[in-house]
């Protein structure tokens, strides 16, 4: 792609975001050490937060009313565990239910019991991201610290029976974050999840978390291509916090790519806003002297655009519902 191809068109629009990653929880059952968890979110303590769901409802509410047909999906993670919000399947039923879109819910899988099972089927999630990274428990216990393996396995195969048993349409994706510690057990995971059923295995690259992993930045940019090139992220998605302030960025683990409030702004009025026009800029023009966030990350070095290849997006777009294709046209 040249510079002059970077920006809005395909998917990507200008009037709204392709996609809203709903941030529900700043609380965690785990201690990951591909995440800046431990040492950015956990260290807030009692200030930790859950998304307020009256702000949920706000925003579901403009989705519904001036999200379609631009808005794609609506993707539910956490600088936390989403399933430790109290009523988490209430606002994804009501997701579902007001906007018509597909809900992807990303989640360790520690905590589907067969109750939120049940409800968050119930509820018309369509894509369950259980989130697993090892294939063996002792390579589990040092990636995802403090959880159990055989627990996160048995929820998983549960989830897919229940799927099955219910014919609902709901598909499941089990992904891996590629790392030194896990590397030798690619091939295994991805043997036995496509035979047990997963609808997709999603084998990710370790990014940096917007050079939040000193070490993995440097090594990035030693790796990126010059010279560079804009992150998709400013055209594709805006981020909801847990305390409901807007972010450009999904890896902004330390608010630092803040741009509004749910509160008090709209995501029609951030996404076109005088804020997300200039960083757009800057992305275009290869300038971040005002943009210090993205100037000192190198994820966009391995972030695909539309044009570059398959992508997440690109899945999910694969798994939109047939109510949800029919509504764009």
């Amino acid at each position: 792609m040249t510079m002059e191809q970077y920006g809005f068109g395909g998917y990507l629009s200008a009037e709204f975001p392709s996609q809203i990653n709903v941030d529900v929880s700043e609380f965690c059952n785990l201690l990951c050490v591909h995440c800046p968890y431990e040492t950015v979110t956990k260290a807030k303590g009692s200030k930790r937060r859950n998304l307020d769901e009256a702000l949920h409802t706000k925003l579901i509410d403009e989705i519904a009313e001036h999200g379609r047909p631009h808005c794609r999906f609506l993707r539910y993670t956490g600088d936390g565990e989403p399933l430790l919000h109290p009523h988490l399947p209430r606002m994804l039923a009501y997701a579902v239910e007001r906007t018509g879109l597909p809900v992807n819910l990303t989640t360790n899988g520690l905590l589907l019991t067969e109750e939120r099972t049940r409800a968050l089927v119930d509820a018309g999630v369509s894509v369950f991201d259980i989130s697993l990274d090892a294939h063996t428990p002792q390579t589990y216990a040092q990636v995802r610290v403090g959880g159990d393996l055989a627990v996160a396995q048995a929820n998983t195969r549960r989830l897919i029976e229940r799927i099955k048993a219910t014919g609902a349409s709901a598909k499941v994706v089990v992904s891996f974050v590629r790392q030194p510690l896990n590397e030798a057990e690619v091939e295994d995971f991805q043997t036995f999840w496509t035979a047990e059923g997963a609808n997709q295995v999603v084998i990710r690259r370790r990014h940096s978390c917007a050079a939040s992993f000193d070490d993995i930045a440097r090594t990035m940019w030693q790796a990126a291509p010059v010279p560079r090139t804009p992150c998709l992220y400013p055209w594709e998605r805006l981020v909801v916090k847990p305390d409901g302030q807007f972010s450009f960025c999904p890896a902004d683990w330390m608010h630092e790519a803040e741009i509004g409030s749910l509160a008090d702004s709209t995501v029609r009025e951030v996404w076109q806003g005088p804020a997300m026009t200039a960083l757009r800029a800057a992305h275009l023009g290869n300038d971040y002297r005002g943009q210090a966030f993205c100037g000192k990350c190198p994820d966009w070095s391995v972030i695909r655009w539309p044009d570059e290849g398959r992508s997440y997006a690109t899945m999910m777009h694969e798994f939109v519902p047939a109510r949800a294709q029919a509504a764009d046209a």
